[in-house]
């Protein structure tokens, strides 16, 4: 059972009754120092809810037969996770993490069987398909930009959800594979895209890690983009 103080940090967005958030926290998991295959193309992934109490994923849909990615950003205080219980043999979701994550775990087989006896849980349910829609929704928007525009759009997501040190130039822990992962984008135009980045002096390439050097230069070039839904610039003070 997750330990009691875990329930002054899980953040419930909708009023559930004492009873069933006991019952929910009963059949929580608290998941800890995972290994890649334990995060993506895992029961995490595809099956449950999941709140992430520290670290940050980047979480990827594709459907079969389509190259393009929409992809969103996921940090601290956020969920995540595919509550259909149908086996369609069709797992379109996939995370990368990008800053060691720290989880609470609902399993689909737990919360369903918690709803027969709780309709309530259903109220939850409703809750929480609304938490990402803002990010998916831009993220759809930001699938009609350039390829360039897409990446500079991840690494300011990515920003507004890594903590930085005051003083301290903000970094990313992140590989060009990765980036071409998430965005579906071929990782030799994320290569280029990057080395342009870094001769305008925006960002500073390091093995397997970004600095973002100039993070407001860098949110310049997506001045003329469509943030109407989203703009995570305004996160990190642009």
């Amino acid at each position: 059972m997750i330990d009691s103080k875990l329930k002054e940090i899980v953040r419930w967005n909708t009023e559930l009754s004492p009873a069933l958030v006991n019952k929910l926290l009963s059949v929580a998991q608290l998941k800890t120092q995972l290994k890649p295959s334990e995060v993506d193309g895992s029961a995490i992934a595809h099956q449950g809810a999941s709140f992430i109490l520290e670290g940050t994923v980047a979480i990827g849909m594709q459907t079969p037969g389509l190259k393009t990615v929409n992809n969103i950003v996921m940090g601290k205080g956020d969920w995540f996770g595919n509550y259909d219980n149908q086996n369609t043999g069709c797992t379109p979701f996939f995370i990368t993490e990008i800053d060691n994550v720290k989880l609470i775990h609902f399993s689909n087989f737990d919360l369903h069987r918690l709803a027969q006896d709780n309709i309530e849980i259903y109220k939850w349910f409703h809750a929480l398909s609304f938490e990402a829609k803002a990010k998916w929704l831009q993220s759809q928007l930001m699938m009609s930009e350039v390829k360039d525009k897409r990446i500079v759009y991840l690494l300011i997501e990515l920003a507004a959800h890594i903590p930085s040190v005051l003083g301290e130039i903000p970094q990313i822990k992140i590989s060009q594979q990765q980036i071409s992962e998430i965005t579906g984008i071929a990782r030799q135009r994320v290569n280029e895209a990057i080395k342009q980045l870094e001769v305008e002096n925006l960002v500073e390439l390091k093995r397997n890690c970004i600095y973002l050097t100039d993070l407001t230069g860098l949110g310049h070039k997506l001045d003329r983009v469509d943030l109407s839904i989203r703009d995570p610039r305004l996160l990190i003070g642009h």
